[in-house]
């Protein structure tokens, strides 16, 4: 079947997405010429600069292409009639096997964070990514306290301890970046999951 106009347009604009991530995997975002992605691409610098005009607009349809894909896939994972201890197992895994095993996601993940501290327009959708990320984590905290019976009313707030929960699976992914001690992903799976139930 022959794509159309608009199909050809995304096909175009997914090659050169997928060249900056390959970049990205490589170096730091801000050696990363035009140039260097359209080569990547195979494309000119002005066959590029015709799909993407600005280096932002390049890198918000890669953000937005990177996070949708972590959002949707992590999303796959806890669906169905899965009890939430088992949720926050499986929830712990995936954000592990993505941002701690998975080296590449981490350095594309760093170079969006420190690209986003020099350009706001960057940081605006990190943030909204952060943000949802940490309301899924959320929600995970409280529906497993809500299977855990006589809770105490001095426990951490569900938010407070999705962050955290965060804050280790980033971390360790950062820190394993750059000093690997090859964690054990199943002793780091089951301390956030620890989180998770409270």
């Amino acid at each position: 079947m022959k794509q159309t106009k608009a199909e050809k347009i995304e096909t175009k604009k997914k090659q050169i997405t997928d060249a900056l991530m390959r970049c990205l995997e490589r170096d730091v975002y801000s050696r990363i010429t035009v140039q260097d992605v359209a080569d990547e691409a195979g494309f000119s610098k002005g066959g590029l600069l015709y799909y993407y005009p600005t280096k932002e607009e390049l890198y918000l349809d890669l953000m937005n292409n990177f996070f949708s894909g972590i959002e949707h896939d992590h999303l796959a994972v806890i669906k169905g009639n899965l009890m939430s201890n088992e949720k926050a197992g499986i929830s712990a895994l995936y954000g592990i096997e993505k941002f701690v095993m998975d080296r590449k996601t981490i350095k594309i993940f760093i170079n969006l964070v420190l690209y986003g501290y020099e350009d706001e327009q960057i940081m605006g959708p990190l943030k909204e990514f952060v943000r949802r990320h940490l309301s899924m984590y959320r929600d995970i905290v409280e529906e497993a306290r809500a299977e855990v019976p006589g809770r105490r009313r001095t426990d951490y707030d569900p938010q407070f301890i999705a962050r955290i929960a965060q804050l280790v699976v980033f971390s360790a992914g950062l820190f394993e970046s750059i000093d690997p001690i090859a964690l054990d992903p199943l002793k780091l799976v089951g301390y956030i999951n620890s989180l998770f139930k409270g």
